[in-house]
């Protein structure tokens, strides 16, 4: 169920299906260019323009990012942007506590004297984790720019892609933000492959968590997959643009562009709080 609907909606009400296909296409570029998309740009999104309360929309946001990623995925493995190795060990790190914590989101959510808390929780954790990406995106930009060494020179332990997928299965299962936002990150600065294969690869793992995450939450009535479906008609559309770019822009390109959708999501997330 939708709450009650911001102004902006009900100026846009008459041509609703056509802002949906907007915002799925505006989201399918995002992260097509970025990696970056699912939660950290649909959740407030979908809560700012469509009105959703912050369990709904990581519901949502894990339905439409499920389903848009496996066109995105496929694309980045047809370039082959895609490091194996590292997805397999971050994904059997991020399985099981992805389960847990939206079993345990859901769980809550279900206990009326839990609700408003809850909802506050994870749009705090949210925010916290959209500074977070920033600061480590940003930080990786600069030394990029400083000429510091490669990432590709970097030989990652098994421990630390173990680790990195546990942390991020986390935080994608209980807030639907991890995807792009804290994997693209992870994979670049912490484990150390280069921006373009780190986006490709955070595509084709947050593919698999998404889902996961998708079917705990719609399971338990917190997901609208008709909005869902709507949003990715838009996204798919913005798949051959998305393709043309990709293989044209710079490394530092990508980095700008993702820079700039994460602190665009950042506004969007306090601003839906403010109001």
């Amino acid at each position: 169920m939708l709450t009650e609907l911001p102004l902006v909606y009900e100026i846009l009400t008459s041509s609703n299906i056509l802002v949906k296909l907007g915002l799925g296409f505006t989201f399918g570029l995002c992260l097509g260019l970025t990696g970056v998309g699912g939660g950290v740009l649909l959740i407030p999104l979908l809560q700012f323009v469509l009105g959703m309360h912050t369990v709904l929309a990581v519901g949502t946001a894990s339905i439409i990012a499920s389903l848009v990623k496996v066109s995105a995925a496929a694309t980045h493995v047809k370039q082959r942007n895609v490091e194996w190795r590292q997805v397999s060990l971050m994904f059997m790190g991020a399985l099981p506590l992805t389960l847990l914590s939206t079993q345990l989101i859901v769980a809550l959510n279900k206990v009326p004297a839990y609700q408003v808390a809850l909802n506050q929780f994870v749009q705090a954790l949210i925010v916290l984790v959209m500074i977070a990406s920033l600061v480590l995106v940003i930080r990786k930009y600069k030394a990029q720019d400083n000429n510091v060494a490669s990432a590709e020179a970097v030989a990652p332990r098994k421990r630390t892609s173990l680790l990195s997928g546990m942390f991020c299965g986390s935080l994608l299962g209980s807030t639907g933000v991890g995807g792009g936002v804290i994997l693209l990150p992870l994979l670049n600065s912490v484990i150390g492959i280069n921006i373009k294969r780190a986006v490709g690869s955070s595509v084709v793992l947050s593919l698999m968590l998404s889902a996961i995450t998708a079917w705990s939450y719609t399971n338990n009535g917190q997901g609208d997959l008709t909005t869902a479906l709507i949003l990715v008609t838009g996204a798919v559309a913005s798949i051959p643009l998305t393709s043309y770019l990709m293989k044209r822009i710079s490394d530092k390109s990508v980095y700008r562009i993702t820079i700039g959708v994460i602190a665009l999501s950042l506004i969007i997330t306090i601003a839906t709080e403010v109001l």
